[in-house]
């Protein structure tokens, strides 16, 4: 990537923007929930695969995430985008650097609050 992305913006239609963030905001909380359930064994794995195909979350996380490639694509071309996202680790790999450096960082905040 160029030197100054840091400085660029791409941007998507509000109505389109509004509908990404309640799709995240619906899926992230609910996760939230479902994961305290199972914490305190009111839930199980059963719980969280009917979530996730009742109400829709790998398509509708797809579809978040295509409206942001859209974009991303819009301001620095789809090779770029492609290149981008072939390199993101997915599961079953191993967990990236970056999300055990973020483990790592929520793990000292929680012990903080504690």
């Amino acid at each position: 990537m160029e030197a100054d992305s840091a400085e660029r913006f791409v941007s998507i239609p509000l109505t389109r923007a509004i509908e990404a963030a309640r799709d995240l905001e619906n899926i992230v909380i609910s996760l939230d929930r479902i994961g305290s359930h199972i914490g305190s064994g009111t839930a199980d794995a059963q719980t969280l695969d009917r979530f996730m195909t009742e109400w829709l979350v790998g398509p509708r996380l797809s579809r978040v995430r295509m409206d942001l490639w859209n974009a991303v694509a819009r301001e620095i071309g789809e090779e770029a985008v492609e290149e981008i996202a072939e390199a993101v680790p997915c599961f079953p790999e191993p967990v990236p650097e970056e999300v055990l450096a973020l483990d790592e960082r929520l793990r000292r905040l929680n012990e903080q609050w504690q």
